[in-house]
């Protein structure tokens, strides 16, 4: 939706640039114009070629040379792509683009030679020179006596040197150039020499005569078993165990039962050929393994690992090959030797055959459970006390653990992913995210079907700090602070020693040492990581700064500044102000009231669409309707939104709005101060009054003291605590999580005390609703004298004997609210002022017992933190549930 936002408004400036035309001009012809620009925009399928993303690839290819130690071949390069950026062309791109797409492993294939080929020749050679072309310019061809030998006879023998020149020239007669062509024109089978070596090919024939597989026959008929030395079993047996085809044993490795030793019972020589063929089934399935092509580095390494352990071995067959070969002293020939001979180099493999059984059988492997089997089978063998055995598995776990390692380095030294790699724990979201949501929403952790981390079993509890790590470093490179850990020297992978696991194998389990070793590679860079990122988050980003403003902005720390703000808007309710929600005047009102504590340009308030629909006498006679609506935003560095997630935000709001109504209602009980100390005169109905006051205050009093006392001051500071003592960002995050939640427990607004929280609230109704009681029985005078002028009332010595509370600003608000409709006030004018006091004062006493009961009851049977503090309340509240504070 960005992109299309983008892509219009990009759209529509062409546009009005090139017609000279707009929507407010020609709003006809500008939209025909824009929506057949968008759509030739959306539908153009042949973009131009990313010259960026060309140059970059030159480039990288440029320092791949450098880094393979191909210096030659990288100023090769350098030097054209430089000759080439004087004669651009807008084609060149494409160009570039379509030889990086024809290149075929220029790294291994590139040689510097083939340049060479590119420049033109300083002279054009002639044809080459032939004798036959020669010979055929010349004539010389149809002479060919011409270099004929020519014989001299009636020589004596004192000529004979000239016979031996004579030869010499047979010999020279090679070197004409009909001899050499002559020479090549010759046939294959011309170079074979025939030794006519009859008997060494019967001797050969007949050693190997009992490979023919036809069996003989005894007089009766039945089939015999053809006999062989022990030397060829050895022999077939050797061959079998190096992958070879012979005699006795299938691909398979089944035994072949129509041969038998000659000195030796069928039952014994069927029970080595059993072992055998099981030792060369188990190598079968090692080398089909290493013959299968695969396509995952992870399984690559292992496939290359596998196969250089049955070279090894295959060394091993041959050296004992070479003692039958190659015989320099005494061997004894033995089976029973061969067996004793292969079997340590046999074990491990033949439990490395199962465990690749294993994983062929299972249904849709992890690319890494080869490792988690890997790491199995080297604790097993430690625990059996195999050191053989467990020296093998653990050099080739970390051997292919170092593939599986890059992706984790990678991730924890540059906080970057491979693309495509299926097979890493952590994933990224293929769109980018606001800035204050790369900690939470860029990044995740993948999971399998079940819910489990897709992650090595042996890697699962260091996990969550190489997510964390990795997380820091792509923060402090949005925050620019990357290159103080990126310039550290890099460090060693993971190596290990096996003769330190072999010296170690009695004392340490080999999960020990693994843990050792990987947690001590890995916590320098999360500890380099989070530290720098906490420092930076404090001092750069002033993260206490911000903790302060919003415990003074939502938690009113500053009793005065609070109530400033909150008694302006309180003061614009009572007067049914109807533009009391005008979130300009919200916003004024409240930067001018924390002006001196907080960055005040930061701090905005409004009034939901719900709350601004309120009436405004509604919102005067409740405190559930229209002071909920007040949102007070106090906008946040991104940096510190890593911290304070938006959940967070919704607490504080949340406690900022219960402490507004907590003022609300001890705004009301305070807004009228006494004016005569006749006290003694009153009537019954005013002694009422006051006592339902003073209970009213008693509570109000009471539950600010609880909420500033016992829960706000103290969360706060052990916040401070648990944020200095904070390993990582995670650390931090879930620190202040614990405090926001924490918080909104003890104040009473979680779910499970929502009829708690409905009491209070309703207590706080019921300080409205006494004062609009109060006002009415003191206005009731007004109405029984109306036919009385207004000043004459105002100035009725009986009236002022009765008004003894008047409010401690002007007098004429009173006026003002005497005006009013009647409607506004909370209760029903019809009903007596003696009967609302009574009724209000049994419905206070019904909700504080229910508190009270609800707070005993929760906090009994919830395991919560907070309920020592809900207990604490109840407690609190129970005295004027006892009777001390009863009128």
């Amino acid at each position: 939706m960005a992109f299309a936002a983008e892509l219009g408004a990009l759209t529509q400036e062409l546009v009005e640039v090139i017609t000279s035309t707009s929507s407010q001009s020609e709003p006809t012809r500008f939209n025909l114009l824009r929506e057949s620009s968008l759509r030739k925009l959306r539908h153009h399928s042949f973009l131009r070629t990313n010259q960026f993303e060309v140059q970059e690839s030159l480039d990288g290819f440029e320092e791949h040379f450098r880094v393979l130690n191909r210096d030659g071949l990288a100023d090769a390069l350098r030097e054209r792509l430089d000759a080439l950026a004087e004669q651009l062309s807008k084609w060149t791109p494409e160009a570039l683009k379509l030889l990086l797409l024809l290149s075929d492993q220029p790294i291994q294939k590139s040689r510097l030679s083939d340049l060479e080929l590119l420049k033109d020749p300083d002279d054009v050679p002639g044809p080459d020179l032939k004798w036959a072309d020669i010979a055929r310019e010349e004539g010389w061809d149809k002479e060919r006596e011409l270099w004929e030998n020519v014989e001299f006879g009636g020589y004596s023998s004192e000529d004979e040197n000239a016979d031996d020149g004579s030869d010499a020239s047979v010999e020279s007669e090679d070197t004409s150039p009909f001899s050499v062509e002559a020479r090549y024109r010759r046939r294959a089978t011309e170079y074979l020499d025939d030794l006519h070596d009859v008997a060494g090919l019967d001797t050969v024939k007949k050693s190997q005569s009992w490979r023919s597989g036809i069996t003989s026959r005894d007089p009766r008929g039945k089939a015999q078993k053809t006999t062989i030395t022990e030397l060829q079993a050895v022999r077939e047996i050797l061959s079998m165990l190096n992958g070879l085809e012979n005699s006795l044993f299938d691909k398979q490795g089944v035994p072949s039962l129509n041969f038998q030793l000659a000195h030796s019972s069928w039952g014994v020589y069927k029970a080595l050929l059993n072992s055998f063929g099981e030792a060369g089934r188990q190598l079968s399935v090692l080398r089909s393994f290493a013959s299968h092509p695969q396509r995952i580095p992870l399984l690559q390494v292992f496939q290359d690992a596998v196969g250089n352990r049955l070279m090894s071995f295959d060394s091993v067959i041959s050296m004992l090959q070479t003692q039958y070969v190659s015989i320099s002293q005494d061997v004894v020939v033995s089976l029973a030797k061969i067996v004793n001979d292969i079997k340590p180099h046999l074990q491990p493999l033949a439990s490395l055959a199962e465990m690749i059984q294993e994983l062929q059988q299972a249904n849709h492997p992890r690319p890494f459970h080869y490792l988690e089997l890997l790491f199995d089978a080297a604790a097993v063998a430690q625990m059996g006390g195999n050191e053989d055995t467990h020296g093998f598995f653990s050099k080739l776990f970390f051997e292919c653990f170092e593939v599986y390692l890059r992706p984790i380095r990678l991730w924890m030294a540059r906080g970057e992913l491979i693309d495509g790699d299926k097979t890493f724990f952590i994933s990224s979201t293929p769109t980018e995210v606001p800035k204050r949501q790369v900690w939470t929403d860029q990044f995740k952790l993948r999971r399998t079907a079940e819910g489990t981390l897709y992650v090595p079993r042996f890697l699962q509890p260091a996990a969550s700090k190489i997510f964390t790590t990795g997380k820091s470093v792509v923060v402090l490179k949005l925050l620019g602070k990357h290159r103080s850990i990126g310039n550290q020297p890099s460090q060693p992978l993971v190596q290990f020693d096996a003769g330190l696991a072999s010296e170690v194998v009695s004392f340490a389990p080999f999960s020990e040492i693994f843990n050792s070793i990987f947690e001590q590679w890995m916590q320098s860079k999360h500890h380099t990581a989070s530290a720098i990122l906490r420092k930076t988050l404090f001092q750069t980003c002033s993260l206490w700064s911000v903790l302060e403003a919003l415990q003074q902005v939502y938690l009113m720390s500053d009793g005065s500044r609070s109530n400033m703000f909150a008694g302006a808007i309180f003061n614009n309710i009572d007067l049914l102000n109807p533009n009391w929600h005008d979130r300009f005047i919200l916003t004024a009102v409240a930067q001018e009231s924390f002006d001196t504590l907080v960055d005040s340009h930061r701090i905005t308030v409004s009034v939901s669409t719900g709350g601004a629909d309120v009436d405004v006498n509604d919102a005067r006679k409740s405190v559930r309707k229209g002071l909920p609506s007040v949102r007070v935003a106090y906008r946040l560095s991104w940096p510190t939104r890593v911290i304070l997630s938006d959940e967070s935000l919704t607490q504080y709001q949340s406690v900022f709005t219960f402490l507004l109504q907590l003022q609300r209602a001890n705004s009301v009980l305070n807004k009228h101060r006494l004016m005569s100390d006749g006290v003694a005169d009153m009537v019954p109905e005013q002694a009422t009054y006051y006592g339902i006051r003073t209970r009213l205050l008693w509570f109000c009093n009471t539950l600010q003291s609880y909420l500033t006392a016992l829960v706000l001051g103290p969360l706060v500071g052990k916040l401070r605590d648990d944020l200095e003592a904070a390993e990582d960002v995670d650390a931090m995050i879930t620190s202040h999580s614990a405090f926001a939640k924490r918080m909104i427990d003890e104040t009473c607004l979680g779910s499970k005390l929502d009829p708690i929280h409905q009491c209070f609230l309703d207590i706080f109704d019921l300080t409205i609703k006494l004062q609009d009681a109060r006002r009415l029985e003191s206005e009731r005078p007004e109405e029984e004298t109306q036919e009385l002028p207004r000043l004459s009332v105002m100035s009725s010595p009986t009236k002022a004997d009765r008004k003894i509370y008047v409010k401690a600003s002007e007098e004429e608000d009173e006026t003002f609210l005497s005006e009013q409709d009647k409607s506004g006030m909370m209760l029903d004018t019809e009903k007596t002022y003696a009967g609302v006091l009574s009724e209000v004062r049994a419905d206070f006493d019904r909700h504080l017992k229910f508190i009270c009961g609800g707070l005993r009851g929760v906090a009994r049977a919830s395991g919560n933190d907070a309920a020592s503090k809900w207990d604490t309340l109840a407690e609190m509240l129970e005295v004027g549930i006892r009777g001390s504070l009863m009128p």
